[in-house]
This record gives structure tokens, sequence and C-alpha cells, in this order.
């Protein structure tokens, strides 16, 4: 009876270790989104709300907040995907009970804070947050600030200065605090950035384009802090010498890693091969696409093959596999003219996109809607992608918003 009972607590002590084992390798901190709309009014449709992927099907349930996320949503979850650590509307940082975490106020400074506050900022790339390398409980906050650049042939806004905040998790009782924020990593117009994974997993990569050019800027995250890896002139300038105006939107990291997409909304798509051991980007190739559109986004499919793109009327899908002269844009859906509450303006077209835990693309609508649209086989070329208009509903109306996220699962590859 004794052997037996030894045996029992034995197994039991063994599945417990292999439990902990899992769950604390588990890297799940885009497990949480959140959205919202005009919160700080009193009406039910504008409650805000919260999306849950630990479920299968995802679950999303209204969630008064006191903080207005339209547009900008910035999130990071802890890594068992069970608890918020951390948010932001792009003007402060707050924690999990709605409050200003010590020193979060203020981030993102200038001209368009001033004019966004109080509500939300401004600009739709709500940033990127990566565990600190080799310090627990401690996290990078990278974010963007808007600026205005109005030197001829260029007009409009524009994303300017990148920051990173550094967040302390184990201050105030688990409620954190700001240890520093608004520290300079690039101090002038850029395309939007991306982060993955270096090849041993120990540290991350983050890269951008300068504007109006073809030099991109690779810099290294690790437990020492950020700091410049490389700078390459890759593939021709199409803006030099023209009077083309650089319109960044939205891009990043493919999945993999493998893969960084610059997104131009008036001309198109500038893709590169990444190499996550040595840190550099190579093999430039430019797919032209013909829109004015200024709301544009881009999400790669889970399997790195397949680029979304949309404008606030068009879903295309590029397959990366195939040469710029093979005309690999493909159009998988055109918006279907449908209305919220039958009440133009608020139109239910395609703003911002990104990949989902589920292994599904999420695209918010293009003005006030309680839905998201939703490409449900984004693995998959042409119409078998399965692209849903409006097909995931939400109790209460969002305001365009989506978080962005690096992936936080991506395994090492042997750098030998």
């Amino acid at each position: 009876m004794k052997k037996l009972c030894f045996k029992s607590k034995f197994w039991a002590l063994s599945f417990w270790f292999l439990g902990c084992s899992f769950w604390g390798a588990a890297q799940n901190h885009d497990y949480i989104w959140y959205y919202g709309w005009s919160n700080e009014t009193s009406h039910p449709d504008f409650a805000g709300g919260t999306i849950v992927f630990r479920h299968n099907p995802p679950r999303a349930w209204p969630q008064r907040r006191p903080v207005n996320l339209a547009r900008y949503g910035h999130i990071l979850t802890d890594s068992l995907g069970l608890s918020v650590l951390y948010y932001s509307n792009g003007l402060h940082i707050y924690n999990r009970q709605n409050q200003v975490m010590e020193n979060g106020d203020t981030i993102n400074p200038g001209y368009f804070w001033q004019l966004s506050y109080p509500q939300p900022y401004i600009y739709s790339a709500s940033g990127l947050s990566v565990p600190y390398p080799g310090r627990p409980d401690e996290y990078l906050y990278f974010h963007q600030r808007f600026d205005s650049l109005n030197v001829p042939p260029n007009c409009c806004w524009f994303p300017r200065d990148i920051y990173y905040s550094h967040i302390d998790m184990s201050a105030n009782d688990g409620l954190g605090r700001v240890v520093s924020k608004n520290n300079t990593v690039y101090a002038d117009y850029s395309s939007s950035f991306g982060l993955t994974k270096t090849g041993d997993n120990r540290g991350w990569w983050l890269v951008f384009g300068a504007l109006r050019s073809n030099i991109f800027y690779t810099y290294v995250v690790d437990s020492l802090g950020v700091s410049l890896h490389r700078i390459d002139t890759l593939g021709g300038n199409i803006y030099e010498g023209t009077t083309l105006r650089d319109q960044p939107s939205l891009g990043g990291f493919s999945p993999d890693g493998t893969k960084f997409a610059k997104c131009d909304y008036w001309h198109g798509i500038t893709l590169l091969d990444f190499d996550r051991c040595e840190g550099r980007l190579s093999n430039p190739r430019f797919y032209p696409v013909d829109s004015t559109n200024s709301s544009t986004s881009l999400a790669f499919s889970p399997n790195s093959r397949f680029i979304y793109y949309n404008t606030s009327s068009q879903l295309m899908q590029l397959d990366t596999w195939a040469n710029p002269d093979e005309h690999p844009l493909d159009t998988i859906a055109n918006w279907d003219a449908y209305y919220e509450l039958n009440t133009p303006p608020f139109g239910d077209g395609f703003a911002f996109s990104q990949l989902a835990p589920d292994g599904k693309i999420y695209i918010s609508a293009s003005a006030s809607s309680r839905h998201l649209h939703v490409i449900e086989r984004p693995n998959l070329p042409g119409q078998a992608c399965g692209f849903r208009q409006h097909g995931f509903p939400l109790p209460t109306s969002n305001g365009t918003t989506v978080p962005h996220f690096p992936n936080y699962r991506l395994e090492p590859i042997d750098c030998n």
C-alpha cells in the first residue's frame, strides 16, 4: 500500500513538473486583445470590449473601461495568456487596473500628442512589446510617434522617431512601473518597424526602413539594451529623382522571421529576405500596387508565404514565392458596401490587420463597427483562404482597433 501511495505521488509530481515546464515555456503574450470606441460615454454600445484567444473559437465580451482605445490599442498579456500586464492608447501606459502606470504618462510626445489628447493617439500602428532579454518580469515597449512633413513634394502625416519604454512588472505589487520612457532608437521619419527573435532566441532583431529611401536599419535587442547592428542600402530607390511620395503604412516580419515587408500605400510593397542568425537583410523586390487609399495594412499568413494587403475597399493576396514580373497580386474581395446600422459614413470597410493565435487574420472595420473581418484559412491561395466580411461579431462597437504583435512562439534555429 505504501509503494502504491509512493508511486501515485511520484506520478503526480512528475505531471506537475511537466505542466510547470510547459506553461513556463509558454509565450502567449498576444492572447488577450482590447478594443473600444468612445469608452468614456455611458451608452452601452460604447462600453469597450475584450477578445480572448484561450478559447476556440475566441470569445468577445463587453468590458467597460475609462480608457478610450479607438484606433490605437496596444496590449501585452502575461506569458500564460491569462491576464493583462499593461496596455496603451498611445498617450499613456496603463496597468491592469486601468490606471496610468507609475511614470507611464505622456509617451509619443509632440504636436500630435497634444492634438489627440484626451482621445486616443491618432496613429494606428500601436507598437510592439517584447520581454526584456535576460531580465525576468521586465519588458520593452517599442512605439512610434506621428508628425507632419510639409516639405515638397511630401505632405501629410508620417511616422517619426522610434522609441522604447522600459517597464518593470515586479514593481508596485505587480502593477508595474515605467523605468524609462521615450528612449530614442531612431530620430527621423521612417517606415513601420518589425521585431523578430534572434536565431538562438536569446534576443530580438528590430528592423525598419528610412523614408523615401532604400536604406534599412537593423538593431539588436539583448540584455544590454537596444543597439545598432547594421545599416544596409538594398535595391533601387523608386523615390530618387522623382516626385513620388512615400506614404508608409503598416508592415513588419513574417511569422518565421525570414521576410521583412515595408509597405507604401500609394505605390506598393517592398519585400526583403532576413537572416535571423546574422541579422542581415537581402534580396529586395518591389511589388507595385495601384492605390491611393490611406487605410492600408498588411499581415503575413502563418506559413509566411502569403501577404494580405488591404485598402479600405479591397483585400489582396500576394504570393511571396512569385517574382514581381509574374503579377502575383490576387484580389480576394471588394468591400460589400455594408454600413453599420445602415448609417453612412460608418462603413464596414477594411482597416488594420493582425495574425491571431488561432492562425486566422482579423481585420478591423474602417469605421465604428460591431464586427471584425476574418481570413479563416490564410495559408491557402486565392479564394480558398476563406475570407468572410464582418465575420467575427463583437458585442460593442470598435473604432478600427486591432493590436499588433511579433511572433512570441518562434522556435530557435541552428546558427552553427
